[in-house]
């Protein structure tokens, strides 16, 4: 009789136990799953689109440079005239807008909590220029520009953004992979 009890009460033990992990692992798997499912959106919705517009400018800045258009101390109205304002109006200024207004209606997508300065100043150093131009005043070509570019922090910082939610959805990624290998099998439904 008492052996019957011990090994019925050790059957439920070890089903509550089984239980409870099978609902832990669950739980854990869900959980990377909504981890996963959110950075997949920051990429799609504001980071990758980020980190190509960055990158594209960073290649055209890098090239006009590279061809001999004066830096940003160095230019004057007749070089400004000459090449930079061409580049400026049809590529660099319009991308320039885009990633502002990508991170303007994204931003519950951050990974941070609050704004980061990078991206608060450079949207400021935008929204700025867009009224220069717009009252006759081009940015660089005004005697003082109020709200400068950021500089090459915000290239890092979206650039750091990018390759920081990569690797962690690679991760994510991975250990789905993992857990779906090694984990228990399920019976495919009928």
């Amino acid at each position: 009789m008492a052996a019957a009890v011990i090994s019925a009460c050790t059957t439920v033990v070890v089903a509550a136990l089984v239980f409870a992990l099978n609902q832990y692992a669950q739980m854990r798997a869900e959980r990377r799953q909504a981890r996963l499912a959110r950075i997949n959106t920051q990429l799609r919705e504001l980071y990758g689109p980020l980190y190509v517009l960055v990158d594209v400018n960073e290649c055209i800045y890098r090239g006009l440079m590279a061809a001999g258009l004066p830096g940003k101390g160095d230019r004057t109205k007749d070089t400004l005239a000459v090449g930079w304002k061409k580049w400026l109006d049809h590529a660099l200024f319009p991308a320039n807008v885009r990633m502002r207004d990508l991170i303007l209606s994204n931003g519950d997508l951050l990974r941070e909590e609050g704004m980061p300065d990078e991206l608060r100043m450079f949207c400021a150093h935008v929204s700025y220029f867009e009224v220069s131009r717009a009252t006759g005043t081009q940015g660089a070509e005004a005697d003082r520009v109020y709200i400068r570019h950021p500089g090459d922090v915000y290239p890092d910082y979206v650039r750091g953004a990018y390759a920081a939610l990569k690797r962690e959805q690679r991760e994510l990624l991975t250990a789905e992979e993992r857990g779906r290998r090694f984990g228990p099998r399920r019976r495919p439904r009928a």
